[in-house]
């Protein structure tokens, strides 16, 4: 009996196991548990380039995009193309989708002069999540805010609301 107690024991605790949810990206939609870790990453590098902490933003890009962007030509790329970013008003989280093994999250960011639809791609290197690109696809000058399920995020909100779920 006290032979058989381990195997149970090693068959019910890998049972229990399951992947880590990047480990498996198939396509089509993100899983609920890979979409918050995809905006909690898109989250954290869009709040600090608003607070123009350029390192920390540095820090969310994958290591493919930082061997091709140095951190000074990063820098001027926000400023010039996407100082809309530096001066948001918030941001709101469309469909999370994983498309060739890389996650396409959809972002509208909220701003005076209107609203941004952006398109961020991630990657999973080395066990690790970096944001990839990043494009405006749209621009609606229309209506500064947008009407959605949800109301749109408050970039100190959202930045709260990540450092409580990692811990």
């Amino acid at each position: 009996m006290r032979k058989v107690l381990p195997v149970v024991m090693l068959l019910l605790l890998s049972g229990c196991s399951s992947a880590p949810p990047l480990s498996q990206l198939a396509d089509g939609p993100c899983t609920t548990v890979q979409k918050n870790l995809v905006t909690d990453h898109i989250a954290g590098q869009v709040d600090a380039i608003a607070d123009k902490d350029w390192t920390v933003a540095y820090s969310f890009a994958a290591p493919s995009f930082q061997e091709t962007v140095d951190f000074d030509l990063f820098t001027q790329i926000i400023s010039q193309q996407y100082s809309f970013l530096i001066t948001n008003e918030g941001y709101d989280f469309g469909s999370c989708k994983i498309k060739n093994s890389q996650l396409v999250q959809e972002l509208t960011v909220l701003e005076s002069s209107g609203n941004f639809l952006m398109s961020y791609l991630l990657t999973v290197e080395d066990q690790k999540l970096g944001v990839f690109s990043a494009e405006l696809t749209e621009l609606s000058t229309d209506t500064p805010a947008i009407i959605t399920d949800s109301a749109p995020v408050n970039r100190q909100t959202e930045s709260q609301n990540a450092q409580d779920r990692k811990g």
